[in-house]
Parts: C-alpha cells; structure tokens; sequence
C-alpha cells in the first residue's frame, strides 16, 4: 500500500520544470539550495496540509485519496532593478510554473495514482535586502490528488 505520493510528485514536477525552455536559464532545484541561491531561483518547498481519506466505505484494505498542498518558491533579488520590476520578473517565473502545471496537470503521467496537480494560488512578499536590492518570494501553491493503492 502506497503511503504518500508527496517525494514523486515533487522529484516529477522538478523534472518538468527543469526540462521547460522558459526556466532553462533559472537554478531550478529540489529544496532551498541556501548560501548556493542565485539571484534568480525557484525550488520545491513543503508539503502542506496532507490528507488521506478513505474512498468508500468498506470492511477490509481501503482504498484512499490523498489531497495536499505543495509550495514553489520562487525568488528573485535584483541590484540594477527596482521593486516594481523584480516584483514583474518574479511573476514571470512563477507564471512559467503556472504553465508547466496547466500543460501536465496529470505531470506527464510519472506519478502512479496522481489523478492532477494544479495551481491553486499564489503569494508574494517583497523586501529590500541593502546593498542586494529589492529580494521578491512568490509562492504558488499546488494543490495535488491522487489515489493511494
């Protein structure tokens, strides 16, 4: 019985996101790569609000439908620019995101069970970082399904 379809979906969409031709240029990484970040970053971050729910009612081994929320950081820290405009690129970025998840809702089948995975909102915090210039963090939140054997 599968217990979780949180570590593939991830290790799946990091491909996907990795392979589109618009963030070819971005570090793209599983988790938060600290000290190693580029000015321009995205990574996988946590899984939030995990469910698992039976799907029918029956005696003995049940299927269940797992539903949770994973974030995608995205970061962006710009010298030359201002907050306006880091703030534009960022949401780029993340609309990128947007798109791979809208183009494999289902992650080009490489989940077993995954029934989709979709975005569900986004966040945005700007803060100016001294001599660093203005630091942009948008979260898109992706709101995944899947059955569990």
């Amino acid at each position: 019985m599968a217990g979780s379809t949180m570590y593939a979906v991830k290790a799946q969409l990091l491909t996907l996101l990795q392979a589109n031709s618009t963030l070819s240029s971005i570090q793209v990484t599983y988790g938060d790569s600290g000290e190693a970040m580029r000015r321009e970053s995205i990574y996988l971050g946590d899984v939030i609000s995990d469910s698992h729910t039976p799907e029918a009612l029956a005696s003995g081994r049940r299927r269940r439908v797992e539903d949770f929320t994973l974030n995608v950081e995205v970061f962006v820290q710009s010298k030359a620019a201002g907050q306006q405009e880091c703030e534009q690129r960022a949401i780029v970025l993340a609309n990128a995101v947007e798109t791979v998840l809208a183009d494999y809702p289902s992650l080009d089948d490489g989940v077993t069970g995954l029934m989709f995975a979709e975005c569900s909102g986004m966040s945005m915090s700007t803060a100016e970082a001294g001599i660093d210039g203005p630091r942009v963090q948008v979260t898109v939140q992706v709101h995944v399904k899947a059955r569990l054997q």
